[in-house]
């Protein structure tokens, strides 16, 4: 008879949903920004009529691409981190305050307490904060890219007023400049996190010792703060990618800190 623990973790469909909806999101944004590119020209291509029709297609593609945007950004990414919240918060605290099942998703071995809060927290914060850096050298390369092509439209005196204003709107839209900067704080948000826990645990201060129960209180606020200021999930793909090494260094951290932690068949982070 097989007893080996199976890995459970409910609440990834709630992410699951948000990442497809922002995907939906993402290919509206440049459909949108193709037909508003053409949108000054459809004058010498198309009649009266057609013109109207292209313009109402515009205006659809604009009223859904926001719907969605906001859809995701007020309901499905709260909804999926607040899922996540009482997932961290029931772990820590052996209360279970929601019906989604999770197993083995965090590694270490406290009992149910505020040191257990605090140890889950600096392992999503490490997972976090890594992940976001492999993301960010994508996002970096892709942002410096526009920024160089915005810059040389400028810099040559390009005459095309409408083309400059376009290239404008882009690099400067929520889906280049703004998903980059929030992604850039997102990561120094979560590494200041880490390194507060990494302290904490470093100096050995009690569970039960005021300024420790303060402390990781205090990391768990900023913690949800950071998520929550910058709208942004995080990928899936570099998750996978990342968690056996990730794992492995969490492990030696744990080690290193003596934070009693289960050395024998780690399940991994998610």
């Amino acid at each position: 008879m097989n007893n080996k623990q199976v890995r459970v973790d409910e609440v990834s469909q709630y992410y699951e949903a948000a990442a497809k909806t922002a995907t939906i999101e993402t290919y509206l944004f440049w459909l949108t920004a193709s037909v508003s590119l053409f949108m000054p020209y459809s004058s010498s291509v198309f009649d009266k009529s057609m013109q109207n029709i292209f313009s109402a297609v515009f205006i659809t593609f604009v009223v859904v691409h926001f719907s969605i945007s906001q859809l995701s950004r007020f309901h499905l990414i709260p909804r999926a981190e607040r899922k996540r919240r009482q997932q961290l918060l029931s772990d820590a605290f052996a209360t279970p305050l929601s019906h989604d099942k999770t197993s083995l998703y965090y590694n270490n071995n406290y009992s149910p307490s505020v040191m257990r809060l605090g140890a889950n927290i600096m392992e999503n914060s490490l997972f976090s904060k890594e992940i976001a850096s492999k993301m960010l050298i994508k996002s970096r390369i892709i942002t410096g890219g526009y920024i160089v092509v915005w810059v040389l439209f400028f810099a040559l005196r390009h005459d095309n007023i409408n083309l400059l204003v376009w290239v404008t709107q882009l690099v400067f839209s929520s889906a280049i400049i703004v998903q980059w900067l929030n992604l850039e704080i997102l990561r120094v948000r979560h590494e200041s996190t880490y390194d507060q826990l990494h302290s904490h645990f470093l100096h050995k201060i009690g569970g039960d010792n005021q300024k420790a129960i303060a402390t990781v209180l205090d990391s768990f606020a900023s913690y949800e703060a950071a998520k929550a200021a910058s709208g942004t999930l995080l990928s899936s793909k570099v998750f996978y990618e990342l968690n056996p090494s990730l794992t492995q260094k969490w492990m030696q951290i744990c080690k290193e800190l003596n934070m009693d932690f289960q050395q024998e068949n780690p399940p991994g982070k998610g």
